[in-house]
């Protein structure tokens, strides 16, 4: 009798600990995580005076440039982070393209997170072209001093990408967005009028192209300028 119930307390404590080991999981993920993408500060003045161009104007002010729309393809967002008591994590999201700047807060892309503290934000942005659209697109309106109006359309169409970090956050259930936001001014930061002033223009509009092969002096200008012109911001919706 003594052997046997030695027998059914091993059996008993080998059941215990198969239990356990089925029984236990990775913490659930209780949060959303999406991406948001706007533009901002559409207007900004561009001054024979360098230091004085990216100053924010009004729509339309003589001596600026004014950008009525902005498109980005976004081939992938990478996010890395540490969390609290898992290590490093990554996660990535793939062809969330032609994501419309200028509609306010509009989402793309969803991944899940589990509660807890993340620090060391990252958030690489693949930008690249689709079939049918560069990675930047900006069209708008070059406003000259005298008040002529010339159309001025931005195409960067070589593929970049953009590493953007937000701050440590604390993550507990519900739904959270990456937002990044597009500080237009930013690109003419720096130039000066005859920056655009004295460029190619084309076709019957005269309008001003800038891509890799036309205006590639200007276009090298924007292109250096682009990447301070993103944060983003890592918050509860």
């Amino acid at each position: 009798m003594k052997k046997l119930y030695q027998l059914n307390s091993t059996l008993t404590l080998l059941m215990v600990v198969l239990f356990m080991g089925c029984t236990k999981k990775e913490v659930a993920t209780d949060t959303k995580l999406s991406y948001s993408f706007s533009a901002s500060n559409l207007n900004a003045s561009l001054s024979s005076n360098a230091s004085a161009s990216g100053a924010v104007v009004a729509a339309g002010t003589n001596g600026s440039i004014n950008w009525t729309t902005a498109s980005v393809n976004v081939a992938k967002i990478e996010f890395s982070a540490t969390k609290s008591g898992s290590g490093a994590i990554n996660l990535e999201t793939k062809n969330l393209y032609l994501v419309n700047a200028l509609k306010p807060d509009s989402l793309s892309g969803t991944v899940s997170l589990a509660s807890g503290v993340y620090e060391n934000n990252q958030f690489n942005l693949t930008l690249a072209s689709s079939l049918t659209n560069p990675p930047l697109l900006l069209t708008g309106t070059y406003i000259e001093a005298s008040g002529t109006k010339i159309p001025v359309r931005f195409e960067m169409n070589q593929a970049q990408v953009v590493k953007l970090e937000a701050k440590r956050v604390e993550v507990t259930a519900g739904t959270y967005v990456a937002k990044v936001t597009v500080q237009l001014n930013a690109l003419v930061t720096g130039l000066t009028a005859s920056d655009f002033g004295q460029t190619t223009r084309t076709g019957t509009n005269n309008m001003i192209v800038i891509s890799s092969t036309i205006n590639k002096a200007l276009y090298e200008k924007l292109v250096a300028r682009f990447t301070s012109t993103l944060s983003v911001d890592f918050s509860k919706k």
